[in-house]
């Protein structure tokens, strides 16, 4: 699949521009943390939703590579996020091996472009996630680990969501999630909780043996997002026992 002869880089910032609803940008920047000291200091907004930037990126996804990564150097979130959600769809569509690896392989090149929680969230589970699922780029994860770079740490740690919600395969989850445990920003405290909890949907078992084994370690963000689905005794009781800092073994977990 080529893209038309009309499509551009010009055109497809042209065609965000006139979906933007500039009465949003003043929102958009606070609930991103765009202030000065925040992780999302300097970012510029133009108010696109996120329905609207899908309907419009998805047409752009066979551009080229370099005429993406154009978009994913932009200074406006909204041109970034177009590119992420371009890749995700055309690796959706891709029909060879051949195109699936070159996305792949830009997007783990250009991981720490997707700088704020949504270019991740709305990227990593589609992209990399898949491909775990499928059993391929499993090593991936520990070297995002290691780079030391908020964002490629998140896309660590969200991917994990494919192959738990799809596949209810909880195990590389948890282990990614304990890796991951002690991580000072409250991006990746929120990220881990998130899967957690989803681990917990479909394996309520293989979470609260996390829960025991990293109660000492876990932040309070971590465990509200990772118990959120437990019935209020439980929640009070990982709290409590977080508090003091006890041997979960010598508790007994509510029933």
């Amino acid at each position: 699949m080529k893209p038309a002869e009309t499509l551009s880089v010009a055109k497809w910032q042209q065609e965000l521009q006139a979906a933007a609803q500039p009465g949003k940008t003043a929102i958009l920047s606070s609930f991103f943390k765009t202030g000065k000291g925040e992780y999302g200091e300097g970012d510029t907004f133009i108010g696109v939703t996120v329905p609207a930037n899908r309907a419009v990126s998805r047409r752009y996804a066979w551009l080229s590579l370099d005429e993406i990564s154009e978009m994913i150097d932009s200074e406006v979130h909204e041109f970034r996020l177009g590119g992420m959600l371009a890749l995700v769809e055309r690796y959706r569509k891709a029909r060879t091996d051949a195109d699936r690896n070159a996305v792949v392989d830009f997007y783990l090149a250009n991981g720490h472009k997707a700088n704020n929680w949504d270019l991740v969230d709305l990227s990593s589970p589609y992209i990399l996630g898949a491909e775990i699922a499928a059993g391929r780029r499993t090593g991936q994860i520990d070297r995002l680990i290691a780079s030391g770079n908020l964002w490629r740490q998140r896309i660590a740690m969200v991917s994990m969501l494919n192959p738990v919600m799809k596949h209810g395969d909880t195990a590389m989850a948890t282990a990614t999630a304990s890796k991951l445990i002690t991580h000072p920003h409250d991006l990746m405290r929120k990220a881990v909780g998130w899967v957690l909890r989803e681990v917990g949907k479909k394996d309520i078992d293989a979470l609260l043996r996390f829960l025991s084994t990293h109660i000492a370690s876990i932040s309070a963000t971590t465990l509200s997002y990772a118990t959120e689905k437990l019935p209020k005794e439980e929640r009070l009781h990982w709290r409590t026992l977080r508090r003091t800092s006890q041997s979960p073994s010598t508790l007994a977990t509510p029933q």
